[in-house]
């Protein structure tokens, strides 16, 4: 199955033993349930949650055990029936002292009384599906964790035509969304029709990557007879799954700069996030679960339906250990070779809901190349899928020069790896541009305040 359904740019790691998918494309998913988990509190974007538990409480399953704050806050949910063992702050990849609640399972899986199914999909109040999303705690898995019920937020003069569901899945290594589409297809297609139904949009569209037939095949066969639903294959490239790059191939559309998909009239969701949002309206639950795949150097690659919260040190045990000597083991990275982030000096570290896999890799692998002089090839320009100068760009980055790289249109980036992958030189070109992203947003948030 082939696809000219593409976008401009971007590169192929997808190849060989770049790609990393094998081991774990075929694994069917594995429940593992942890002795423990301990639950973060930011795990969608924006301010923290405000823990409402104390240690000694007894949770039970799918319990709020976090209050929202600000406008992109979101509930937090117990994600095992247990005993609060600890409330504070705990090492995460991010930030070193995260406030977590960590919970002792007593393995009962004993559901709280208060959820509030909607029912089926179809014939549900759609007014009640958004308010449903937030009070699960739905934010996107495939990545950026923004909450989902303010994605629906359409303000006035606003509108949404094209609702996308993202199975792209052009990280390296990851299958987690795919074998999601091979094992729960009509959970995917029942959670986009919610999101049709809630804003009265009457296009829906699932894009895969054509490197994935089976699954184009079990989403089309869930998508029959289901209004306004289509399966679109996507030619096999990286990044395809990208938000702009989706939006383009899908509806023909640029996203403009500065702008979001709501202003060309579109919302995206991940697959898992799809899943996630019929959970919430069919059966009342929220997003306390989750599939992870961990694979690279460990004795048994597999795709795990975790309970959020569990410690990635644990999966890697469960996976049989490291399939290479300890002291050759070198970074373990949470989600892919392109996007991913290194653990910091530990593999304790739990899972949140937007983490789609563990990655280890060889300390030949993981070993960084000195960056030399650029060679104005232009490779970095070609494989831009926005279109940006990332060689010139990055002179201004490194200088610290905010104005000029805000004039070449740094916040445009989208962070995904591309052009270093690809620059012959070794040049640290992504980094730069998401430091200065960072730098620029910090700045920004100052001036508000």
């Amino acid at each position: 199955m082939s696809s000219n359904n593409t976008f401009r740019g971007g590169v192929h790691p997808l190849h060989g033993a770049h790609e990393g998918k094998s081991p774990t494309r075929g694994q069917a998913v594995i429940d593992y349930t942890a002795e423990t988990v301990t639950i973060m509190m930011g795990m969608h974007l924006g301010a923290p949650s405000t823990p409402t538990v104390q240690v000694g409480d007894h949770v039970k399953l799918g319990q709020q055990i976090a209050d929202p704050v600000g406008f992109l806050g979101l509930p937090v949910h117990a994600s095992v029936s247990g005993e609060v063992i600890a409330v504070g702050p705990v090492q995460s990849v991010m930030n070193p002292a995260a406030m977590a609640v960590t919970i002792k399972n007593d393995f009962k899986d004993e559901w709280v009384d208060t959820l509030e199914p909607l029912g089926d999909v179809e014939t549900c109040d759609p007014t009640k599906i958004v308010p449903a999303i937030k009070a699960a705690g739905v934010c996107g898995q495939g990545g950026a964790s923004f909450p989902t019920h303010v994605k629906f937020a359409v303000k006035e003069g606003q509108y949404c035509d094209t609702i996308i569901v993202n199975g792209a899945e052009c990280e390296t290594h990851l299958t987690c969304d795919h074998r999601l589409m091979l094992e729960q297809s009509k959970r995917i297609v029942d959670g986009l029709r919610a999101a049709m139904r809630a804003l009265d949009v009457k296009k829906g569209v699932i894009a895969i990557e054509d490197n994935k037939p089976d699954a184009i095949e079990a989403m089309r066969k869930a998508a029959e007879g289901r209004d306004g639903v289509e399966i679109m294959p996507l030619m096999t490239k990286y990044p395809q799954g990208g938000e702009k790059q989706l939006i383009q191939v899908v509806t023909g559309r640029e996203v403009p700069t500065k702008k979001l998909p709501l202003d060309v009239h579109v919302i995206v969701l991940n697959v898992s996030t799809a899943k996630s949002i019929a959970d919430a309206v069919i059966e009342g639950k929220p997003l306390i679960t989750r599939i992870t795949t961990v694979t690279g150097h460990v004795v048994r690659p597999c795709n795990f339906r975790v309970r959020v919260g569990t410690m990635v040190d644990e999966l890697i045990a469960e996976c049989g250990g490291y399939s290479i000597p300890e002291d050759q083991v070198g970074k373990v990275v949470m989600g892919g070779a392109m996007t991913g982030f290194p653990c910091p000096n530990t593999t304790h570290i739990p899972i949140a809901k937007a983490n789609g896999g563990v990655v280890v890799y060889s300390e030949e692998e993981s070993k960084d190349y000195d960056e030399d002089p650029c060679i104005r090839c232009g490779r970095c320009v070609e494989a831009c899928p926005i279109g940006l100068n990332p060689y010139k760009l990055k002179y201004f980055c490194d200088a610290g020069d905010m104005k000029r790289a805000g004039e070449w249109c740094v916040m445009d980036c989208v962070v995904c790896g591309s052009c270093s992958y690809i620059c012959p030189a070794h040049r640290r070109l992504t980094s730069s541009f998401k430091a200065m992203k960072d730098k620029i947003a910090a700045e920004a948030r100052k001036g508000k305040g």
